[in-house]
């Protein structure tokens, strides 16, 4: 699974980092956004297609995305 997160809809809540701080970070903007390993994508990593989740965090990630008040997580399929 790969998840990005739309920094337009992002209301900040920082929901998303508490759940799985190894995916989601906030930004100095206070928007949410992903990691790649130790590395802040740029734009949520919607610019990137996301990032891919490692199978072990797929629950939380999908969890965060259904908690998330601005609904801006989204997850597909590779």
């Amino acid at each position: 699974m790969r998840v990005f997160v739309d920094q337009l809809a992002c209301t900040g809540s920082g929901l998303c980092e508490l759940a799985v701080p190894e995916v989601f970070r906030l930004g100095d903007d206070g928007l949410a956004t992903v990691l790649d390993g130790e590395r802040v994508l740029p734009n949520g990593g919607a610019d990137e297609g996301g990032v891919e989740v490692p199978d072990e965090l797929v629950s939380e990630v999908q969890d965060a995305a259904a908690v998330c008040p601005g609904a801006c997580i989204h997850c597909r399929e590779p």
